[in-house]
């Protein structure tokens, strides 16, 4: 089963694209000694041609490239094509020295069939949803990828669409590592873009081996330069307890952007006399879906008082059922015939209010949390780093 469409730009670049089914990712089950196919996926590969002529690409054992997307760069100041394989590549319209021929440029090393995509720009100049890449069905999306200036590609390259330039960067060499002075980048965590669209930042740690727990770092990359320094932070003082704090609001209330000398953007901590108040969150299990659940992070025991007095304050009615533990005091109530149990650990630090009324829950934990945001109860607030 196939079928093929093109899609142009104007008379010098166009995408064709083949639908078939891909039997190397054939799935073999065994029945009676006997291997039976499965059904297998759908797979689209694409085919770019200039001025009529196919575009061959070969990787570097001279083997002949199949591409498993490909989308033209609408914002281009020329037609391009971003071209997904093992590699990820930009194909341009070729200038008069190129004699008729595509320019082909590598944009992102070998990743395997996995690519990553992220608009260092696309959400109101903060980085936007990554997107991701592999081989599969994909003729019936859209052939033009647009969304902003600057493409981060497997997060070790950026593209500037305007200028068709590629920047590769390095956070894992030696060289890089005594430069950011042991931080290595945590997972995928793209922190926010600098206000000059010069520098993105991530999430860096290291291990203290004398300390034994992990210290953190906000990784901020001048990738036109491939220059990348390390800004060391507490986690107590910037309310940091878990990666997915690090977040492009949490880096403006706790850095600050500034310029050298040289016009260049550095990044700091903000010196802080008194820091915002601690809150809480909105926070469930990796990969559950809903119910959720109110936490406070770090907590002492004596956040379990101020809550319930404030409950009894704002609903006279309740009448809790405390149970205390060794390392840990909880409480039952019902409001509105719906039951909700809190929870304060000391072993975790941690305040948890749950309900399977989430409608209920979400009043109660917000109105608590706006008394919080108002700067009541701080004194029950741990100093606490995470491992």
């Amino acid at each position: 089963m196939t079928r093929a469409q093109t899609e142009m730009t104007d008379d010098s670049l166009s995408l064709t694209y083949r639908l078939e089914r891909d039997y190397r990712l054939n799935i073999f089950k065994k029945s009676n000694d006997r291997l039976i196919p499965s059904r297998p996926p759908k797979i689209s590969s694409f085919k770019v041609s200039y001025q009529g002529r196919p575009v061959v690409i070969k990787d570097r054992d001279g083997r002949k490239v199949t591409i498993w997307q490909a989308w033209f760069l609408q914002d281009a100041p020329k037609p391009a094509v971003l071209a997904s394989s093992n590699y990820v590549y930009l194909i341009t319209a070729g200038n008069r020295a190129d004699a008729g021929q595509a320019h082909v440029t590598v944009v992102a090393n070998n990743w395997g069939a996995l690519n990553i995509y992220q608009w260092l720009d696309g959400d109101h100049g903060q980085p936007g949803r990554a997107q991701f890449s592999f081989p599969a069905d994909s003729s019936r999306a859209s052939r033009l990828l647009t969304g902003g200036r600057y493409l981060l590609v497997n997060e070790c390259s950026v593209l500037d669409v305007h200028k068709l330039t590629v920047h590769p960067f390095d956070l894992i060499s030696k060289a890089a590592l005594k430069r950011t002075d042991g931080f290595v980048r945590v997972g995928s965590i793209l922190v926010g873009f600098s206000p000059g669209q010069t520098q993105p930042v991530f999430l860096g740690t290291r291990y203290n081996h004398q300390r034994q727990r992990s210290e953190y770092a906000l990784l901020a990359v001048d990738f036109v330069n491939n220059q990348t320094y390390a800004v060391p932070f507490r986690p107590s003082a910037t309310q940091f307890i878990l990666a997915e704090d690090a977040t492009s609001d949490w880096l403006t209330t706790y850095f600050d952007w500034t310029t050298d000398s040289q016009g260049r953007e550095v990044l700091s901590v903000h010196p802080y006399t008194q820091p915002p108040p601690w809150h809480g969150r909105w926070a469930q299990n990796p990969g559950k879906i809903p119910p959720i659940r109110y936490e406070l992070k770090p907590v002492l025991p004596g956040m379990f008082d101020h809550f319930m007095s404030w409950a009894k304050k704002h609903y006279p009615t309740i009448e809790p059922k405390i149970t205390r533990y060794e390392d840990m005091v909880s409480a039952k109530f019902t409001l509105n015939g719906s039951v909700l149990n809190l929870y304060v650990r000391d072993d975790y630090k941690s305040l948890s209010l749950e309900s399977t009324d989430q409608t209920l829950l979400k009043i109660i934990g917000d109105q608590f949390d706006g008394e919080l945001r108002q700067g009541r109860f701080q004194d029950a607030f741990a100093e606490m780093d995470p491992d």
